[in-house]
């Protein structure tokens, strides 16, 4: 049974026939419609010595019989996730039996049924199913069924199609995955002599959780071991669930609140927030509406610095592109409307985001409730927090927020808007706290966000100012610090904290490199300190080589006594760093060769040199070399080295590493990061988990690699675990083959899988575990067997075909087992040896000489024996 999609894939096993064949004709039709014309083959095309050659067997498709499926199903030749069963029946006039569709099943296709009656073009019926043909009820629709892979492919107009946006995945088609228990783990321990003492250090970090029933249980905790002392940690423990109609995420236990809005706070209690990963791609964040007027049938293309982000075709009259996928900050977008005549009209669309900003309609909210749970507060107060975000117009997005606390209240409300000249947001804070002295503190807070990005100039800047137009405002954790303080009988001026933070960042694109400045400014009540913190960087690339130089400096600031404590009054530091990597080759597995170089204004600098790369051109195995000359003011200079080795397996990554000093001290490292997953199939050791993961069963494929997880392999079990899925989205998961044993075949090599956030989805693989066998077989007189002669087996079964050079590849054909090779005019056997495991292996499968011989002598051999 085939439970999830799957792309189709060309077999990775050589297949003497499909490469004969390729520049024969074309029978793709054929295949895919019984029903066609049969296709016909040139046989001057080939050169064969043994006779005539069979091609009749190639000239139609296969036969469906009647039954039900679960193909693989593309629809307007993009694969459709879920299971379908799909009824085959028998059609008059058809060899093959064809799919037949019932409402439900058009309806989860995507098929609208008001646009059809609105056509009035057909009806579809509410019971029966409509067999063979789509296009009696909806025009141009096409059915094509692929036996040998298991694809249906499905073709609808987009105008009988539900509008949806690009990137949709309906529903209930998210996967909740697997019942599981998962363990991941970080595991370092460090071994230091210096001057005749030694010392040891290990640390285990660990997180756990349980997928049970759509609750997601998670608990991270450390475990530290130094000088004889054992100290355990618990950092977070929570459950979630999924909120599907609200599109949001319910969370039970330690938390942080969502700080896009206000300040974010470590509590615990529960919490319900909008997760924008529940919308398709295409909805999330910010991106402006296009709309515009076509003469007639028009080509729509959207461009952003020079690039086609959107391209559509629109009917006559009005039209609107509301489905743009987000690109970070923006640039304005170029939209050209081309007329089925020719003529183009172009527009300018400004398009700049803040973080604030969401499309038109759409909102977003979130409420939090609880106890204070931060370690800088020494009581837990009750805290209750909402926000809320409405995109009110096409470039504007309203957006407001509450905190309620013992004896605190604070209200937050803004706007943001894409304008002309960048997108702005802007929202005013106010607080109110009241302490048991009976004072109260009220103060406001104003912000401003700015983003622009120049195209034209390849310049962007974003700054966002924060004042604090009072002495007394005061966020809930400084109001809740405040309180602690009063109650211990600690007084003093009761505030002290930012007065002013003015904070930007600036981008400007220079000959092929980019530079780069940000930095901040603080201001404190009650101080003239300020504090100060910038980076000046230059990062380009001259051929393979790139480059890097970054100037650094940072004053802190000093905010006299109250709640904040008082932070220390210092000095400039300023570092200036400097880096170059080239690969030492223009192979693939060529290693890196790094240089770098810092210096800081107070005479410490090191300059390093180091080589990095993989071994023998494996990408599980890496190493990395270091050596460095380190300055301290005041101590001789000192050499250091370094090596390390990283194995990165299906099970984890093992790391191994030592490092030398010229004074006399080394340090030993040891290291392993990885996973226990717990499920039905039973315990998988694995690489670390992410947050949404999934298992990969295809029985017997042991040792075949799963494509784009480096290292990643199925065990013994057939089982493999992968990590990184986007949840809500379709994710396509391959299997490679390649290093699996050459007895099993995959029946599909991709499958896919839209899963839940933290989910561990499942995707099973169909697999044949058969011997394989190549066959070098020749007629009784020498001559080759005729390229295209069918072979069976002694029950009359199919089971190979004659290839070029006489070969005929078979899988399953039981040891000692006698073929019958079958063309118009002949036949004769093949003997197969009496044991398959001891032939020799010719690339991934056994290989045997035999003679083909003539009936009429096998049934003398057999009856004189």
């Amino acid at each position: 049974m085939i439970t999830a999609v799957r792309r189709p894939r060309l077999p990775r096993r050589p297949l003497a026939v499909a490469f004969a064949l390729a520049g024969c004709a074309s029978a793709d039709a054929a295949a895919l419609d019984p029903g066609a014309p049969q296709a016909a083959f040139n046989p001057d095309f080939i050169h064969s010595t043994g006779g005539a050659i069979d091609l009749s067997r190639f000239e139609r498709g296969n036969v469906t019989l009647p039954g039900v499926y679960q193909p693989h199903i593309l629809l307007n030749g993009e694969p459709v996730p879920g299971t379908y069963d799909i009824v085959f029946r028998e059609i008059a006039g058809s060899e093959s039996a064809r799919p037949c569709f019932d409402r439900p099943t058009l309806l989860r296709l995507g098929l609208d049924t008001e646009k059809l009656e609105a056509r009035r073009v057909g009806d579809i019926p509410a019971h029966d199913a409509t067999c063979g043909t789509l296009d009696t009820i909806v025009p141009g629709a096409t059915v094509d069924f692929d036996e040998s892979e298991q694809i249906l492919r499905v073709t609808l107009p987009q105008a009988f199609l539900a509008s949806r946006p690009r990137g949709y995945v309906a529903p209930e088609l998210w996967d909740a995955g697997e019942n599981a228990a998962m363990l991941n783990y970080n595991a370092n321990t460090y071994r230091i002599r210096t001057q005749g003492r030694q010392s040891t250090a290990s640390y285990v970090g660990v997180n756990a959780g349980v997928n049970l029933g759509g609750w997601r249980i998670r608990h991270n905790g450390g475990l530290a071991v130094s000088a004889g002392r054992r100290q355990w940690r618990n950092t977070l423990v929570h459950a979630q669930h999924d909120l599907t109609d609200l599109r949001a995420q319910l969370t039970v236990g330690e938390t942080y609140t969502a700080g896009d809005i206000l300040d974010s706070v470590r509590i615990r209690g529960l919490g319900i927030a909008s997760d924008q990963r529940m919308l398709p791609a295409s909805q999330r964040g910010y991106a402006p509406v296009i709309r515009g007027v076509a003469e007639g049938n028009a080509q729509v293309t959207v461009r952003q610095n020079g690039y086609v982000i959107h391209s559509s075709t629109v009917a006559p009259g009005p039209f609107e592109i509301d489905d743009l996928y987000p690109t970070g900050y923006g640039s304005d977008l170029e939209v050209t409307v081309t007329e089925a005549d020719g003529r183009t009209k172009t527009s300018l669309v400004p398009y700049t985001a803040v973080p604030q900003m969401l499309r038109e309609g759409t909102s977003r909210f979130a409420f939090w409730a609880g106890q204070v749970d931060e370690a800088s507060v020494p009581e837990t107060p009750f805290i209750a927090q909402a926000t809320m975000q409405y995109g009110a117009t096409v470039n504007s997005t309203l957006y407001a927020g509450g905190t309620l606390s013992n004896s605190y209240a604070a209200g937050l409300i803004g706007a943001a808007m894409n304008l002309p000249f960048g997108a702005v947001a802007l929202d005013v804070t106010g607080s109110r706290a009241a302490t048991r002295s009976g004072r109260v503190h009220r103060g406001l807070s104003t912000r401003l966000r700015y983003s622009r990005t120049l195209a034209a100039t390849g310049t962007s800047f974003g700054v966002a100012a924060y004042r604090f137009s009072t002495r007394d405002y005061l966020g809930v954790t400084d109001a809740a610090r405040l309180r602690s303080r009063l109650r211990r009988g600690i007084t003093g001026d009761p505030v002290g904290g930012e007065r002013s933070r003015f904070d930007a960042n600036l981008g400007q694109t220079v000959g092929t490199g980019r530079l780069s400045l940000t930095g901040s400014v603080v201001d404190y009540w009650g101080s003239r300190s300020r504090g100060l913190d910038y980076t000046l960087g230059y990062a380009g690339s001259l051929r393979s080589a790139f480059y890097n130089v970054s100037l650094q400096r940072s004053r802190v600031g000093s905010a006299l006594g109250g709640v904040f404590g008082g932070r220390p009054r210092g000095g400039t530091d300023t570092m200036l760093y400097v880096s170059f990597n080239v690969p030492l080759g223009r192979a693939a597995a060529a290693p890196n060769l790094g240089l770098s170089y810092n210096r800081s204004n107070a005479g410490d600098g090191a300059l390093t040199a180091n080589i990095n790369g993989r071994i023998a051109g494996d990408d599980d195995l890496t190493y990395a070399l270091a050596a460095s000359r380190i300055e301290t003011p005041r101590r001789a200079a000192r050499n250091t080295g370094s090596a390390n080795l990283a194995y990165r397996g299906y099970a984890g990554v093992y790391r191994a590493g030592v490092s030398r000093s010229g004074a006399g001290s080394s340090q030993y490292a040891l290291g392993a990061t990885g996973a226990v997953l717990a499920h039905r199939d039973g315990i998988t050791f694995t690489q670390e988990l992410g947050e949404t993961n999934a298992i990969v069963h295809a029985p017997g494929a042991v040792g075949a690699r799963i494509e784009s997880h480096t290292g990643v392999r199925l065990d013994r079990h057939g089982n493999a675990v992968i990590r990184g899925l986007q949840p809500y989205q379709l994710n396509h998961v391959a299997i490679d083959p390649r290093g699996a044993s050459h007895d099993v075949h995959l029946r599909s090599t991709s499958e896919a899988v839209a899963p839940r956030a933290g989910a561990i989805a499942r995707l099973d693989y169909e697999t044949e575990q058969a011997k394989a066998v190549l066959i070098h077989a020749t007629q009784p007189g020498g001559d080759p067997l005729p390229f295209g002669a069918s072979v069976f087996d002694e029950g009359g079964k199919t089971v190979g075909v004659v290839g070029q050079g006489s070969k005929i590849f078979t899988r399953g054909a039981p040891a000692g087992a006698r073929l019958r090779v079958s063309w118009p005019g002949g036949s004769c056997r093949i003997a197969l040896p009496p044991s398959l495991e001891s032939l020799p292996l010719h690339g991934l499968h056994r290989a045997v000489r035999s003679p083909c011989e003539e009936e009429a002598e096998i049934a003398s051999r057999d009856d004189a024996s």
